[in-house]
């Protein structure tokens, strides 16, 4: 089995029923499942459910990204974490993976430009 193939493992506490409550409130391609490293060497993970920022969060995060740039990446994370919140935010390392991974979930779609 590839690392691609890798079976998932659901963090401890979160069931299926979880799930299912997640993609319905939501959306069915928004919940995300993602591992964050733990050390510089990527020898361990920490496992996380995410979530797609809605444009409500994207706003609010817009709002601080200049003046403070700490409270937006906290309001990304206190918003789309859905798992392991408390020890994401207790460590400098998995914060910032939490936020990458978050910010790579952002929906941004490329416009084709043509000259009338």
């Amino acid at each position: 089995m590839t690392k691609k193939e890798k079976a998932i493992t659901l963090p401890e506490g979160v069931t299926d029923e979880h799930i299912k409550a997640w993609k319905e409130r939501y959306g069915e391609t928004k919940v995300k499942y993602v591992e964050l490293p733990k050390d510089d060497d990527g020898n361990d993970y920490f496992g996380c459910v995410i979530r797609v920022p809605s444009r409500k969060e994207l706003s609010e995060f817009e709002k601080w990204v200049d003046k403070n740039p700490d409270k937006a990446k906290e309001v990304m994370v206190n918003a789309c974490v859905l798992t392991g919140k408390e020890i994401i935010k207790a460590d400098d390392g998995l914060f910032m993976g939490a936020f990458d991974a978050i910010s790579k979930l952002i929906p941004i779609r490329t416009a084709i430009i043509k000259n009338l």
